[in-house]
Formats: C-alpha cells, sequence, structure tokens
C-alpha cells in the first residue's frame, strides 16, 4: 500500500489516468515469458537487494530473506508503481482477448 496509498479506488484511478495509447502497445507488444524476464532482471538487480552475486549465482542475502519495511518500500515505490501500471495494462488485455466474443 506504501506505493500507491491508503485509497485503493484513487490510487486505481490514478494509474489508469496515466496510460496511454504509446504505453498499451508498448506493454502488449511483449508476451508473459518477455514479463517474468523483467521482474527476473529486478529481482537480480543489486539495489533491489533481493540476491548478491557470486559469479554467476545470485543468492539470497545474509540471513536469507529481504525485510520488507518502510525504507526498502520507499527505495522501490518507483519499481513497483510501474509494475502495477504493466500489469494493469497486461492483464486488460488478456482479459479482452479471452472474454472477446
Amino acid at each position: 500500500m506504501h506505493a500507491v496509498g491508503s485509497d485503493v479506488k484513487l490510487a486505481a484511478d490514478k494509474l489508469l489516468d496515466a496510460i496511454t495509447d504509446e504505453q498499451i502497445a508498448e506493454r502488449n507488444a511483449s508476451d508473459p515469458h518477455a514479463w517474468a524476464n523483467e521482474s527476473f532482471a529486478i529481482s537480480e538487480a543489486a539495489e533491489t537487494g533481493y540476491c548478491t552475486f557470486h559469479g554467476k549465482s545470485c543468492d539470497p542475502p545474509d540471513g536469507g530473506s529481504v525485510t520488507i519495511d518502510g525504507a526498502y518500500l520507499a527505495k522501490s515505490d518507483v519499481i513497483i508503481r510501474e509494475r502495477l501500471h504493466k500489469a494493469g495494462i497486461r492483464l486488460a488485455h488478456l482479459l479482452d482477448s479471452v472474454l472477446a466474443d
């Protein structure tokens, strides 16, 4: 809730209002495999703190887990908003495809 606030409807409205036709076209041009790879790349990025590279291995941080606290959420705010934005567009496209007459 940190990235979008406590008012879910307001958050959804803001995300919807920010969508452009260009973003819809760009986000729907890829497939779920590419979406998973985007998320994986984010998890591997040093700034997310999910893992530390040792050679080719991306190992969990010391202690084996990531602490999701206020500082983490503040640091990840932009990524969280972007992922929600992309997910909403992509889910809408998938539902339109499946439910189209």
